[in-house]
């Protein structure tokens, strides 16, 4: 599977996608629009890494739908995990699967680097402090 996340994405694919595997699951799951918003914050932290547009290419991201609930709910939720590479200029959807979250389980998104993307993301760290 290889769906590419845009604003102007006009076809229903990843929405499709969504819906075969989730079935009738809605509350916890995720939409076409909380995908492109995990995209979004990814795209800020590979920014905040210092890595430039052009070094981005070959990232990662792993995205878990489902914000936290209360403790006192005792029920598992089934939720999504979307993996995502990034590509020239647009990230790309890999794999959708479902998944069931416990109570002290939520969501969220992680960025995954490639070791050329690392040195530059360390170099930056580095740059902001030093040693004594």
């Amino acid at each position: 599977m290889k769906i590419k996340i845009a604003l102007n994405t006009k076809s229903r694919e990843l929405s499709d996608s969504l819906e075969k595997v989730n079935g009738k699951a809605r509350s916890a799951t995720a939409s076409a629009m909380d995908i492109l918003n995990a995209t979004e914050i990814c795209e800020k932290r590979l920014a905040e890494f210092g890595i430039s547009k052009s070094s981005r290419i070959g990232a990662e991201m792993t995205y878990t739908s489902g914000g936290s609930v209360a403790k006192s709910y005792k029920y598992k939720r089934i939720a999504n995990v979307i993996k995502a590479v990034r590509g020239g200029s647009y990230w790309y959807v890999t794999s959708i699967t479902k998944v069931e979250l416990w109570p002290n389980q939520d969501g969220g998104s992680r960025v995954g680097l490639n070791a050329e993307q690392e040195k530059i993301a360390l170099a930056g760290v580095r740059a902001k402090f030093y040693n004594i």
